[in-house]
């Protein structure tokens, strides 16, 4: 498995050369870029050509890009009873596919859908699947794969509810970008991988403190790192593990960043058996 870090709560407001130079040096394997509706690099506005120019940039620093992912699924949901807000959605996902494609990126983060009391449940399940379908296949012809992730929304909140959704889908473009953060606040993370086994493209890694129901960093919450990383090696996953601060930071970006990396390889060294004769 390979250490990754999202930009999110970095970008805008901070320089993407200092972020990308920092994680290099604090030791990251890959980065996590954002698509958005303003600011950063990536948005509707992007050039083909500018994407390119980003991509040669995070090449340049020796990082690769894991994933793009994005927030706006969540105001433009692909399961809303508004055509309006699920073609805005569906457009999201078009653009970031066509940006993947040209900067050479393999998977794309998508939330699947948002529970809302306007419409029931199964109706909003069928128009993600219809709309994740489309999306699969503009996916499939260009080469890049739709991860969609379970998110504390009340959508998919359980294991066989994310499996099930994604059979329904039936798309070898449409597989699963997996969270163990917002795993935690719904269930146990070991349950969700061992259910969806080889389908995870991806992974957002974060924590989760249940008796105060709310987000921390990497080893600060309830996770059971080791039978995680159990599940995961059973699989056997050897993808990114992207981490995802969950709040803006205002200062010592660089010390955050470090934090993060060094909490990973404490993480990853869980999944590593320890050699005969060694404590």
């Amino acid at each position: 498995m390979k250490k990754g870090l999202s930009d999110a709560n970095f970008i805008p407001n901070w320089d993407t050369v200092k972020f990308l130079k920092a994680t290099k040096e604090a030791g990251f394997e890959g980065v996590e870029l954002n698509f958005r509706e303003q600011g950063g690099e990536l948005t509707h506005e992007t050039s083909i050509v500018e994407a390119k120019r980003l991509a040669r940039l995070v090449e340049s620093h020796d990082l690769e890009i894991a994933s793009l992912s994005t927030g706006l699924f969540n105001f433009y949901p692909l399961s809303s009873g508004d055509a309006r807000l699920r073609k805005n959605g569906e457009d999201i996902g078009f653009r970031m596919i066509e940006l993947a494609e040209a900067m050479g990126v393999d998977v794309i983060q998508v939330v699947p859908g948002v529970a809302a009391v306007d419409i029931s449940y199964d109706a909003a399940y069928e128009l993600a699947v219809e709309s994740l379908s489309r999306l699969g296949d503009v996916a499939s012809e260009a080469g890049v794969t739709i991860g969609i992730e379970n998110v504390c929304n009340k959508f998919l909140p359980s294991p066989r509810e994310y499996t099930g959704f994604l059979n329904e889908i039936n798309h070898s473009s449409v597989q699963a970008y997996f969270d163990n953060g917002n795993a935690l606040a719904t269930g146990y993370p070991e349950h969700f991988i061992k259910l969806l086994g080889d389908r995870i493209v991806a992974m957002h890694v974060k924590d989760y403190r249940e008796h105060m129901g709310e987000f921390v960093s990497i080893l600060e919450g309830d996770t059971n790192w080791p039978a995680m990383m159990k599940a995961l090696k059973d699989i056997p996953y050897e993808g990114y593990l992207i981490a995802t601060p969950h709040y803006p930071f205002l200062h010592s970006h660089d010390s955050h960043i470090e934090r993060y990396s060094r909490d990973l390889t404490a993480v990853l060294n869980l999944s590593t058996p320890v050699s005969e004769g060694k404590s």
